[in-house]
């Protein structure tokens, strides 16, 4: 048999080792780009559960005192302090203890600033809501770096008077 047809029938068939080499290089840093990537993008993820549940307990405080019987609204602003709920990573309301306990929501009842051009309103409260991970919730609610505020208008929208006013006339 002739070498030179036996050689170029080997040859066709196969990759070089420079090819390969070539290959499983590119293949690497391809695959190192993406493992790099995982850390981020679980960062990511965390970042955007986290926002989701805070939006979903802030609704949820929010409509439950525009819910709430107004005496309860006014009670509630001559605590101070505020009063927290404790919530799990879902956005679902615990109990205080809780060990799913993950968010933990302080929430204070004030006399709502008069709108523009109108006098100061008795059936208007705001409602302020702070949000924090964090387990020391004192401190974290001390520090404004360390915790979400939002603010909500609530209004009166039952008829009856409330108990100040009767005990004013």
């Amino acid at each position: 048999m002739n070498p030179l047809l036996r050689n170029s029938n080997a040859r066709s068939g196969g990759f070089s080792l420079v090819e390969t080499s070539i290959a499983v290089g590119i293949a690497a840093t391809v695959l190192m780009t993406l493992v790099a990537l995982i850390p981020v993008s679980l960062d990511t993820l965390r970042d955007a559960a986290n926002t989701t549940a805070s939006a979903r307990i802030v609704q949820s405080i929010s409509a439950d005192y525009r819910m709430r019987n107004w005496e309860e609204v006014v009670k509630q602003q001559a605590d101070k302090s505020g009063t927290d709920f404790y919530f799990d990573g879902q956005g679902t309301r615990v109990k205080s203890g809780d060990s799913s306990a993950i968010f933990t929501a302080r929430v204070k009842v004030e006399n709502a600033p008069p709108l523009p051009g109108a006098p100061e309103c008795k059936s208007l409260k705001s409602v302020e809501i702070k949000l924090t991970t964090s387990a020391d919730k004192e401190s974290a609610f001390a520090n404004p770096a360390r915790h979400v505020r939002t603010q909500t208008l609530v209004a009166q929208t039952d008829r009856t008077p409330t108990a100040a006013v009767v005990a004013s006339k």
